[in-house]
């Protein structure tokens, strides 16, 4: 039986800017009216944004420098770009988390890198000088910069390597407050000739984690801006496990406070309260420590995290002025009660490693994108944090969604606080990014009645843990449509065991874009239809999907 389409390619109207961030002084929170519950209703973005616009890129490739050079480039690319419209731009960071890089076959273990491509796709009319590296001496991308932009260094902050990790951290924040170069002890002693003052020197001052973060926070977290929590983990300058720098420069050029616990420590997880409820309920953590563990640690908080990793440039992105826009609206498909509509969606865009590199990486390389109609989840928040990137996804998406996923995890419903800003945070961005398909792992259906997108996809099927929706499960909440997920590995059986003699809406998870999942979602297509079992297959959108059990209903479809 043949493919049946229910959506036809159209070109994208491009929305109109609606309310931009306040890009001038830092305030305390993304937002500027008080709800009821005492939490900020939101009326302007939530993330920091670099305030001054990019007018030209100084280009520099970091593939030649170690893991502590990379540290030192990005944290100065935050002090340069945090004033200069002349921006440095970094390409080639490692992290040993991204492993998107499939269309680089059949070398394995290549990363997805995405700094060429936006040179070309997104930055194509701004004017561009590439620093020339002297690969014979280390660090050759770091050491072209400081020669470019020496006098914007007060100093230099050295971390200590018997505690990397909470040292590299604390270091980080005291670099974006005091302009200082984050350096180990052998870097500091590489670059002596520049005559660089030490600021701060972290070695042999602590014994442990929660002693570094103690003092940190006693001597810098009040001077911090606060507009969003930030922590990291994996931060190593030991290549086959780092998850390398390239978050560096958002951090120090927003001034934010970041930390090192690790969670799996029973008594460093307990910690993360000191430090995280002092932020306001609800406020989204920012990086990345440890998915299910920190998901419910932070969502019983009243918090949720907003994973951000190996993203370059973020200060370069978030320069430009905030958007809005939309997409084409939802279509219904003709009602048969043999027919099954099945609506493929590419999952964890939450993570701006996904929503910034995987998926246009893939979109870009993959030969079946748009073969058959699909729904890419976004972090919706990409209109303030890289506005020229939302535009982008804007032309390229013609027959296909782009849908809406905040953070990872979210406040449980009792943190009423945290819970209800989470659910006003969700309405705004996704209304600015006109995004009708909303991805939520827990708590999905008290988020949809607060909420009430279009679609609330429901559930995560990806992984055999608690937060799992049956396959079967779709209804109305008021005016969303709630729908349950099923793994692609399961779609075939899930079919043989459909309800007969009425309308099967399916929504089917087909992973994440680190991998070609275009020709993977082609080929489950390819064979549903070769099951010849005199059912009526269409491929369509969440929100076609959404319309089509609207129409089934007799309910208006808008």
């Amino acid at each position: 039986m043949k493919t049946t389409f229910a959506i036809t390619a159209s070109a994208l109207i491009l929305g109109s800017c609606l309310t931009a961030c306040s890009i001038g002084k830092r305030p305390h929170t993304g937002a500027s009216a008080a709800s009821a519950a005492g939490r900020p209703v939101i009326k302007a973005c939530v993330y920091p944004k670099t305030s001054v616009p990019t007018t030209s890129l100084q280009v520099v490739d970091l593939g030649h420098d170690q893991i502590e050079g990379q540290i030192a480039a990005c944290g100065l690319q935050g002090i340069v770009n945090r004033t200069n419209p002349g921006k440095i731009y970094v390409l080639n960071t490692l992290c040993r988390d991204n492993h998107g890089g499939w269309h680089n076959e059949p070398d394995a273990g290549k990363q997805s890198q995405m700094g060429r491509l936006w040179l070309r796709e997104i930055f194509a009319d701004v004017p561009k000088e590439e620093l020339l590296l002297d690969t014979n001496q280390p660090n050759p991308g770091l050491t072209a910069l400081l020669q470019q932009h020496k006098s914007a260094v007060k100093g230099l902050i050295i971390y200590d390597p018997a505690l990397e990790g909470a040292t590299i951290e604390a270091a980080t924040t005291i670099a974006g407050q005091t302009d200082g170069l984050i350096v180990s002890p052998p870097l500091a002693e590489q670059i002596r000739s520049y005559g660089f003052p030490i600021l701060v020197d972290l070695r042999g001052r602590f014994k442990s984690n929660i002693e570094c973060l103690d003092w940190l926070k006693a001597n810098y977290f009040k001077t911090a801006n606060h507009q969003v929590a930030f922590t990291w983990s994996h931060m190593t300058t030991n290549p086959t496990n780092s998850w390398g720098a390239a978050n560096k420069d958002y951090v120090v050029a927003n001034r934010l406070f970041t930390f090192f616990l690790d969670i799996e420590k029973k008594q460093e997880c307990d910690y993360y309260e000191t430090i995280i409820k002092d932020y306001p309920t609800g406020t989204p953590i920012m990086g990345w420590t440890d998915e299910l563990k920190a998901d419910k640690l932070f969502a019983d908080y009243g918090y949720f995290m907003v994973p951000y990793i190996s993203v370059e440039n973020l200060t370069i992105l978030s320069s430009y002025p905030s958007v809005s826009g939309c997409q084409p609206g939802p279509k219904a498909c003709p009602i048969e009660t043999n027919a099954v509509y099945i609506a493929f969606y590419v999952a964890d865009g939450d993570n701006l490693l996904h929503s910034l590199i995987y998926e246009p990486y893939t979109i870009c390389h993959s030969t079946n994108f748009g073969a058959i109609p699909a729904t890419w989840i976004l972090n919706p928040a990409i209109v303030d944090l890289a506005p020229p990137v939302y535009r982008w996804y804007q032309k390229k998406m013609a027959g296909q969604e782009f849908g809406g996923m905040m953070g990872d995890g979210s406040p449980v419903a009792d943190r009423f606080g945290g819970f209800s800003f989470y659910c006003e945070y969700a309405k705004y961005y996704l209304g600015r990014a006109g995004m009708r398909t909303m991805k939520q792992m827990i708590d999905g259906e008290s988020i949809s009645w607060r909420v009430q997108p279009y679609v609330c996809n429901s559930g995560y099927s990806g992984a055999p843990d608690w937060r799992g929706v049956g396959a079967f499960e779709c209804h109305m909440d008021n005016q969303t449509f709630h729908v349950g997920t099923v793994n692609d590995s399961k779609l075939l059986s899930v079919l043989d065991s459909a309800p007969a003699n009425q309308p099967v809406f399916l929504s089917v998870f087909c992973g994440t874009a680190a991998r070609d999942v275009p020709t993977l979602i082609k080929n489950w297509a390819d064979k549903v239809n070769a099951r010849h079992d005199g059912k009526k297959y269409y491929f369509v959108r969440s929100m076609d999907l959404a319309a089509t059990y609207r129409k089934w209903q007799g309910l208006p479809i808008e």
